[in-house]
C-alpha cells in the first residue's frame, strides 16, 4: 500500500515537471533590490496609483523575497495604469445597476541598475462585480490590481530564475 502511493506520488510529480510547471522559491530574490517608485495614473480614478505601488512592493517582498530599497538598486520596476474604465453591465427594472464591471490595464518596465529595459510587458483584466452582496467599483478595481501584481511578480521570478 505505502510502495503503491510512493509510486503514484513519484508518477504525479514526474507529470507536473513534465507539464513546464515549477515551484517559485520564496527566496529567489533573497539578494536582489528593488526600486517601485509610485505608478503613475493615467486615469480618472484617484488613488489607484498608491494602491498598485504598494500591493507590487509588498507582492515582491512576500512571493520573491526581494529587498526594496529607494536609492540605487539592481532593477527598477517603472508601473503605469494606462486604462481603467467602469460601466454598468446589468440594469434592474427601476433604472439602478445590479452588476457592474471594471476595465484595467497597467503596463510595466523592469530597469537593470544600467537603465537597461529587462521586462516590458501590459497586463489588462476585467473584473466584475454585484451591488447586491455590498461589492463597488472599489473592490473590483483592487482584486483587478491584487491579480495583475501577482501576474507581473510573477513574470519577474521567470526573468530571475532565467537569467541568474
Amino acid at each position: 500500500m505505502l510502495n503503491n502511493f510512493r509510486l503514484a506520488l513519484l508518477g504525479v510529480l514526474l507529470t507536473l515537471g513534465g507539464c513546464g510547471y515549477q515551484i517559485i522559491r520564496s527566496d529567489i530574490a533573497s539578494d536582489i533590490s528593488f526600486s517601485v517608485p509610485t505608478a503613475s495614473n493615467n486615469s480618472e480614478f484617484f488613488g489607484l496609483e498608491s494602491q498598485l505601488t504598494q500591493s507590487t512592493r509588498q507582492q515582491l517582498h512576500n512571493l520573491i523575497g526581494a529587498q526594496l530599497k529607494s536609492g540605487r538598486c539592481d532593477y527598477s520596476l517603472d508601473l503605469a495604469i494606462s486604462k481603467a474604465l467602469r460601466s454598468a453591465r446589468v440594469w434592474s427594472r427601476t433604472g439602478g445597476v445590479n452588476m457592474g464591471m471594471v476595465s484595467l490595464t497597467i503596463s510595466y518596465q523592469l530597469l537593470d541598475s544600467s537603465k537597461q529595459k529587462v521586462l516590458n510587458n501590459s497586463i489588462s483584466r476585467n473584473q466584475e462585480f454585484l451591488l447586491s452582496t455590498g461589492e463597488d467599483t472599489s473592490h473590483a478595481f483592487n482584486e483587478a490590481i491584487a491579480d495583475v501584481v501577482q501576474q507581473i511578480v510573477l513574470e519577474i521570478a521567470e526573468h530571475l530564475t532565467n537569467n541568474n
